[in-house]
C-alpha cells in the first residue's frame, strides 16, 4: 500500500509491508527487505541486504525519528490526505478514525462498538517492527466502529477504530 512520507521535509512515495514475517519497504521503486527486532526500549536491530544495523527509533506526533550509525533522518506522515494515523474529528460531526502507524498486527483490541472513551484510554494495540504500539484517544468519544479483531495483520495506516466525538 502506497504512502507519502516527509523524510528529512522532502515527499516520498513508500509502499510498506509485511511479506514471510519480513518488512518490504519500496521507496521511489527501490524495493528493501527487513527483518526488525526490538533490543530494549528504543533500540532496534535490522538486517537488511545481509548487513546488520543498530538503530534508535523514538515516535512524536506524526513523526519518528531514526539514528542508524552517524545517519539520521525524520520520517513524517504529512497532516493533509488519507496518510494521517488520527483524523481529528469536530465536536459532534462524523467520526474520527483511529489508523495503524504502519504494517502490523493487531495484538489487542482495548473496545467494543458503544464503548464511551475518554483522553487517554487505549483503543487497541499495534505490533509492528517488534515493537508495541498503543493506539490512545485524544478525545472523549463513543466507539462507532471497531473495524479489526486481535490476531490480524494491518496495512499502514487502515482503519482500526472510528469514533464519534462527544461534545465537551
Amino acid at each position: 500500500m502506497d504512502h507519502e512520507f516527509l523524510v528529512d521535509g522532502e515527499a516520498h512515495r513508500i509502499s510498506l509491508e509485511i511479506q514471510e514475517g519480513k518488512i518490504v519497504a519500496t521507496i521511489e521503486g527501490r524495493r528493501l527487505e527487513l527483518d526488525a527486532v526490538r533490543l530494549s526500549g528504543y533500540t532496534v536491530s535490522l538486517l537488511a541486504a545481509g548487513k546488520s544495523y543498530r538503530a534508535l527509533v523514538a515516535g512524536q506526533g506524526r513523526k519518528i525519528f531514526v539514528a542508524i550509525g552517524a545517519n539520521q533522518f525524520c520520517l513524517e506522515v504529512p497532516e493533509q490526505g488519507s496518510a494521517s494515523r488520527f483524523k481529528e474529528g469536530a465536536p459532534g460531526k462524523a467520526e474520527s478514525t483511529v489508523k495503524a502507524p504502519m504494517p502490523g498486527m493487531v495484538i489487542k483490541v482495548n473496545v467494543a462498538e458503544g464503548d464511551e472513551v475518554s483522553p487517554g484510554d487505549s483503543l487497541a494495540v499495534v505490533e509492528a517492527m517488534k515493537m508495541e504500539h498503543e493506539m490512545r484517544t485524544s478525545s472523549r468519544a463513543i466507539v462507532a466502529k471497531v473495524h479489526v479483531k486481535a490476531g490480524q495483520q494491518v496495512d499502514a495506516f487502515q482503519p482500526l477504530v472510528e469514533l464519534k466525538i462527544i461534545e465537551p
